[in-house]
């Protein structure tokens, strides 16, 4: 049994668990001023068979877990502690604004980084070489443990800074069924003569129909776009392009005044906005929107990502305003859905009640003023007033 196997030690970061204390006041009083703690996630601490040695762990999960049923995509983090905060405040703004879907975070602590990211060893490097175990360690102890423990689905991307980026490199041509999504930030592929470069030249002929998403990351700064880990990215992503099948999708972004320590920050938010790029609408879908097709990607996303997922309200928004004209009851159905995922965006509820006046259907255009009353009262918009002279205005013509 796996739980037999692996010796879990829970711990809690800064204080409590919000998930296991909800009614446990961890405040601090003083001067008349209240003080209170915040959670970063728990630490678990995993013995490993694979790697003969205790692993630490960190765990954040999305705000709601512990009150609702949901599973959720999990986000495998590489040089986890030193990571985990930047990344966890990436991933709170990207969920509320429905960038991404909400996620489990799993930060993996470092112990040696040129052992378990390195692909071969090299004679400059006598401890190199121990990606393999690493990666063994990942698919058949980590991964398991966290789906037994957590409510999580089928979705996982893994990413890494450096040599962790060279490592989900490594990743993704030695074991690609495991993750759906990898962000490679700033890779070491200069290592043992740029041998990922070779290797993906031909990676894909066993794959012809592969089926993932890449982000790459780096910062100008970084070096020159002739010599040093730009130009090796650039290879790198050369080579895999000559052979890459269809629906195999990346996307590569260089940072202006960004350096190799710096660039993490920006290359996890838009790396995590790429992966998850199919919450955006195409605009072939957008010329040929019908509310089957609508109503059908809207289950899509939720059966992919989870129930709490849902697009960014512009993009509803868009979406809306490019149809409406030509198809008004299409623009209703798609503001309808963005108030269900968006139930205190006033703009949105307005717009809706502004499209049932104009498509004459007066009783849903009181209705949908009147529950904007309700969410301006909830939120302090201050808008009761301008929304019942609406209701008024309506009643009365």
């Amino acid at each position: 049994m796996l739980r037999q196997s692996l010796s879990v030690l829970i711990l809690i970061i800064l204080f409590s668990s919000c998930q296991q204390n909800l009614n446990k006041d961890n405040s601090v009083v003083k001067n008349n001023t209240k003080a209170d703690s915040i959670t970063i996630g728990l630490k678990h601490i995993i013995t490993s068979n694979v790697l003969n040695e205790d692993r630490q762990i960190l765990i954040s999960l999305p705000n709601g877990y512990a009150t609702g049923n949901a599973n959720y995509p999990v986000l495998y983090l590489t040089d986890g502690f030193q990571n985990i905060e930047h990344v966890r405040g990436s991933v709170e703004i990207l969920t509320r604004t429905g960038n991404i879907p909400p996620i489990i975070i799993v930060g993996i602590k470092s112990v040696n980084r040129e052992k378990d990211f390195t692909p071969t060893n090299t004679e400059s490097n006598p401890k190199s070489g121990g990606s393999k175990q690493f990666l063994k360690f990942i698919e058949t102890e980590l991964i398991p443990y966290i789906d037994t423990t957590y409510r999580t689905n089928s979705f996982r991307v893994l990413e890494g800074h450096s040599l962790g980026g060279l490592f989900v490199a490594s990743t993704l041509m030695e074991k690609p069924e495991i993750f759906q999504g990898f962000i490679i930030m700033s890779p070491a592929l200069w290592w043992n003569g740029e041998e990922l470069t070779n290797k993906v030249k031909t990676f894909f002929k066993s794959y012809p129909n592969l089926e993932k998403s890449l982000f790459f990351g780096i910062g100008k700064k970084e070096s020159s776009r002739e010599f040093g880990m730009r130009k090796e990215l650039t290879n790198f992503i050369d080579a895999l392009n000559e052979d890459k099948p269809q629906k195999f999708n990346f996307e590569h972004k260089e940072f202006d005044d960004e350096g190799h320590m710096s660039s993490p920050l920006l290359s996890n938010y838009y790396g995590l906005k790429s992966i998850f790029s199919d919450l955006k609408y195409s605009n072939e879908f957008k010329a040929n929107y019908n509310d089957i097709t609508f109503l059908k990607k809207e289950k899509e996303i939720l059966n992919k990502y989870g129930e709490n997922a849902k697009r960014t309200a512009e993009t509803y928004y868009e979406l809306g305003a490019t149809i409406y004209i030509e198809n008004l009851p299409g623009a209703i159905t798609v503001f309808k859905r963005s108030i269900e995922v968006y139930p205190y965006d006033i703009n949105l509820i307005t717009t809706l009640a502004k499209l049932y006046e104009k498509n004459k259907d007066i009783s849903n255009s009181i209705d949908t003023y009147k529950y904007a009353i309700e969410v301006s009262e909830k939120y302090n918009f201050g808008k009761e007033k301008s929304f019942q002279e609406e209701i008024d205005r309506l009643k009365n013509n």
